[in-house]
């Protein structure tokens, strides 16, 4: 490259004080004193009456100098070469051999820029052009500056950072390396697939839309398929959605999402393989889908039925199809936890309201709990009565029905009800308008294990007025019975007093059914201040009943009292069940996922739990954590109240990974699995993005042009003015420098000395 600078005009300016018309006038006032402040002539030689004259003339004209306030501006003008900046896209996406005859990108673009040679030779030669080429994937890197190899690239090789590709990034580091020489024009050479994480992220229509703004034109050359390429195939695994735990014996449906691009009207089978107790995957399921066309994402559902205890990894595949470009995206695996279902809880409601909401979520977050919800609309009574058959079916140990009427229900089913109850089962009614006597329980085949006597006459019609002498009006606060309170189900902290003062801090419900006349076996668990009943337990035959007259313990979570609301109806189910009396204490361990990319962090829980659901406290537990390679390293663990939490970093090998924690002298253990998986962003989706280059050369005067129309590129250039003018300008003022505070301040000390010496003052 030539370049060379020549100071091409010099000009003198003058930025006078005030105005050129004040300047004159100070001008003649000075020039009038002098004249009228001549020297002395009878006392002075005619010598020295010149010196003195040439001396006040000086510090005249300084002073006039001073007024005009000249200054000298130069320009100059820089002649460069124009730069032709080539950027050429080595990610990984670049491998895909969906090029002419197998190639694969990378190929494809060196036998372009091969062919493209001779009329870039032709133009460095000329003197017209200089060619700078750069690399890019997540990183740019500028190749040598040698002429005769500037488009002479080697094979592809894997760097590490070829799994991410910022085209944005990469054309801001090149122009920025640039910045002082004219860029002629940019020519992208990519598939145009922006894959990269922050802080390399930046959208490549906006570094376009700078070199747009500035006259610099870039050019897109497209190598790979694109989406709608009919020869494009690729079948890949795109989601994976599974309940994390599962319970022994039902069935478990496992959702996913397979993309099928270039495979319209053909079929595809996915498969279910799930880990077998001996360490073995085996395939449990397959179904066969059909790619439609316009459909980016095809939903597939399979289902398998657990029929052992434990950790289960799940891995959902789809075959190869023939011809497919990448293979690598075409399975996900995650990990479950097989559980006993033992403890089923059937829970039926009439009303939509707030409190089955909490209830529900409350009961489903205990991971030995499987509830199951059925909704009967009391808005469509033409349906009544409904059939439970199927349900009373079922392994149900517990049974909540909650703001329902009893004519929802068959006699056939409520007798049925009943009998599982006297079998064992536990049955909780809980408070709404049309529960208890309101919804004429008393007189149906239940009205035998109530707690309390029946009243035919207090029936609450559907249509009219709400009874208000059915209902305690709020707000109410629930209190342990002082007989009976001490039961498990109101236990909320080590001592019965600390319990208490629990409860005395918890807000006041909404208001309650009234429960008028207990049966002499019933036992009143929890009343309110004024000694009505709201929590009422018998029992019946082999099993247990409760009666809980409230319907607003969802205002305990609102308040910030979560854990009081979760302890509560966690127990209440498991004193149904008779599982209050249980003995042991568990370990458990709970992440916060079981998939994670590479590099990211996992959170997770643990502790040691009661029966009852309470956390122990003061244990001492230690957490490891195993590499699929085998190696393992401790992980710190942060008390969190009663539990630990913990968090996993530097997860950097992908494969399955296992989460060890151990409590106690004799080291009982937990273990939970997780997944690492290397987020291909490359090859995940691999089709070359047209839209996305004809954005970036839109919003320039460049465009989109074919590989084979590559040397036409330099041939244009190699036409035009061969260099470039770049003008400068630089000024300096001349008044305010101190060689004319120099002259001035001379010439009056010197006039003033000699005419003190010659006696003239």
């Amino acid at each position: 490259m030539t370049s060379g600078t020549l100071i091409s005009d010099v000009s003198i300016g003058f930025d006078p004080v005030g105005s050129w018309l004040a300047v004159g006038l100070m001008t003649a006032l000075l020039g009038l004193v002098l004249l009228a402040l001549a020297p002395d002539r009878s006392r002075l030689s005619p010598r020295g009456r010149l010196v003195l004259v040439l001396l006040r003339l000086g510090a005249f004209l300084a002073m006039v100098f001073c007024l005009l306030r000249p200054s000298i501006v130069a320009s100059s003008r820089t002649r460069q070469q124009a730069t032709l900046l080539l950027l050429a896209d080595a990610s990984e996406s670049m491998t895909v051999a969906d090029g002419p005859n197998g190639q694969s990108r990378w190929e494809h673009l060196r036998e372009t820029l091969a062919a493209a040679s001779p009329a870039a030779r032709r133009a460095m030669t000329a003197q017209s052009l200089a060619i700078r080429t750069w690399v890019f994937d997540r990183e740019a890197r500028e190749l040598p500056a040698d002429t005769d190899a500037a488009l002479q690239l080697n094979a592809w090789q894997r760097q590490p950072s070829a799994q991410e590709t910022a085209i944005g990034s990469a054309i801001e580091d090149a122009t920025r390396t640039l910045a002082g020489q004219r860029l002629a024009g940019v020519v992208l050479l990519s598939d145009g697939g922006q894959h990269a994480y922050p802080p390399r992220d930046l959208p490549p229509q906006a570094a376009a839309r700078r070199l747009g703004e500035g006259a610099v034109p870039i050019w897109s050359i497209i190598f790979g398929r694109t989406r709608g390429a009919a020869q494009a195939r690729d079948a890949a695994m795109v989601g994976l959605s599974v309940s994390e735990t599962v319970f022994l014996g039902n069935k478990v449906e496992v959702a996913g999402r397979v993309r099928l691009d270039g495979l319209t009207d053909r079929e595809a089978t996915v498969r279910l393989s799930v880990e077998q107790p001996d360490g073995r995957l085996a395939e449990v399921a397959r179904r066969t889908i059909r790619a439609t066309e316009g459909a980016a994402e095809e939903p597939v559902r399979l289902e398998w039925t657990p029929d052992s205890l434990g950790e289960r990894k799940l891995v959902l595949a789809v075959d190869p199809i023939e011809g497919e470009t990448v293979a690598t995206n075409n399975e996900l695996s995650t990990f479950v936890e097989v559980v006993d279902g033992g403890l089923r809880v059937l829970y039926l409601e009439g009303s939509p309201r707030v409190e089955q909401r909490f209830l529900r979520r409350t009961l489903a977050a205990s991971p030995d709990i499987q509830l199951d919800f059925r909704w009967i609309d009391s808005t469509r009574r033409d349906s009544w009565p409904i059939d439970l058959g199927q349900e009373l079916t079922r392994d149900y140990k517990v049974f909540l029905i909650g703001d329902l009427d009893a004519d929802a229900f068959r006699l056939a089913d409520l007798t049925g009800l009943r009998a599982r109850v006297e079998a064992g089962a536990g049955i909780g009614l809980l408070g709404g308008f049309h529960a208890f006597e309101a919804g004429g329980w008393g007189s149906s085949p239940l009205g035998r294990l109530l707690p309390y006597e029946k009243d035919a006459l207090a029936r609450q019609r559907f249509g009219e007025p709400i009874r208000q002498d059915l209902h305690l009006r709020g707000p109410l606060q629930l209190l342990p019975d002082r007989r009976f309170g001490g039961v498990s189900i109101l236990r909320q902290a080590e001592t019965a007093a600390d319990s208490l003062a629990v409860w005395q801090g918890l807000p006041p419900l909404d208001g309650a059914n009234r429960i008028k006349r207990l049966l002499p076996l019933a036992k009143p668990l929890a009343v309110t201040a004024a000694g009505q009943p709201l929590l009422v337990a018998r029992e019946y035959g082999l099993g247990r009943v409760l009666t809980f007259a409230a319907d607003s313990t969802w205002r305990w979570v609102m308040q910030g009292k979560e854990e009081a609301h979760r302890r509560f109806w966690r127990q209440l189910v498991l004193w149904l069940a008779r599982r209050d009396d249980a003995d042991g204490e568990t370990l458990w361990l709970r992440l916060a996922r079981r998939r994670l990319a590479v590099g990211s962090p996992l959170a997770f829980d643990t502790g040691i739990t009661r029966p009852d659901g309470t956390l122990v406290e003061g244990l001492s537990l230690s957490a490891v954590v195993i590499a699929p390679s085998g190696e393992s390293r401790p992980i710190r663990l942060s008390r969190q109240g009663e539990s630990f939490t913990g968090t996993i970093t530097g997860c950097a090998e992908p494969g399955d990974w296992r989460l060890v924690v151990r409590s106690g002298p004799d080291l009982n253990e937990v273990s939970a699995r997780f997944t690492v998986f290397r987020q291909d962003l490359e090859l995940a989706n691999p089709h070359a993005n047209a839209l996305l280059m004809r954005q970036i050369a839109g919003v320039t005067e460049g465009g989109v042009r074919l590989p084979e129309e590559l040397p036409d590129i330099f041939t244009t250039l190699a036409e035009e003015p061969a260099e470039f003018t770049r003008t400068e300008e630089w000024s300096a003022s001349l008044w305010d420098s101190w060689p004319l505070l120099t002259v001035l301040a001379g010439c009056l000390c010197l006039e003033w000395y000699l005419r003190k010496r010659w006696g003239l003052v």
